[in-house]
């Protein structure tokens, strides 16, 4: 029963299931669903992207599984591709006058930081992303930034419960969420 429920918080925090959740809600509130299509479409078409170079590299067998688990596969599976996508996802927006590019620019470096940490501890993504997420929330709504903060613990433990991470990593994970989160409510 354990092991199902940290598979049921581990899927409901992942980032590909969390980003694309909180950055539509983020964008259509902010500037509304008629002009938040080219940020939606690129988030989308970004992780459409990433899914498919995942999935083909596991095909292939040079991942070991769809979380990128192991840490020496995460430079060229993850991080790198991720970088190359921000960075696409910045000049779309960019190009259609979106109010998004800074963020976009902060999550980069964000993704760049965790890159950097990789090398020595494998950082949780999930627990960064879900720690994260709930400060970019918490301006527009507190509660739903609350509980998404709340909810980030249970993600962590998630992961260390499936055997995907250590506790050090999910730590990591999470003083790493939380340093960008306030950065970003302080600097954007």
């Amino acid at each position: 029963m354990t092991k199902s429920i940290a598979a049921l918080l581990s899927t409901i925090g992942h980032p590909f299931f969390l980003l694309p959740l909180i950055f539509s809600s983020l964008s259509i509130h902010q500037v509304g669903l008629e002009k938040a299509w080219p940020a939606l479409a690129a988030v989308w078409c970004c992780l459409t992207i990433l899914s498919i170079f995942i999935w083909i590299r596991k095909n292939k067998g040079l991942i070991s599984n769809w979380d990128v688990s192991a840490q020496q596969q995460r430079s060229r599976n993850v991080y790198q591709p991720i970088l190359i996508l921000v960075t696409a996802v910045a000049g779309v927006l960019y190009f259609f006058h979106q109010p998004f590019v800074g963020d976009t620019l902060f999550f980069g470096l964000l993704m760049a930081v965790c890159y950097g940490i990789n090398t020595q501890v494998k950082i949780s993504q999930h627990t960064v992303i879900a720690t994260y997420l709930s400060f970019l929330v918490m301006p527009v709504n507190i509660w739903m930034g609350l509980t998404l903060l709340a909810f980030a613990p249970w993600v962590a433990w998630s992961r260390v419960v499936l055997g995907r991470h250590q506790k050090k990593e999910v730590a990591v994970g999470g003083v790493v969420g939380i340093l960008f989160g306030l950065l970003h409510i302080w600097l954007m």
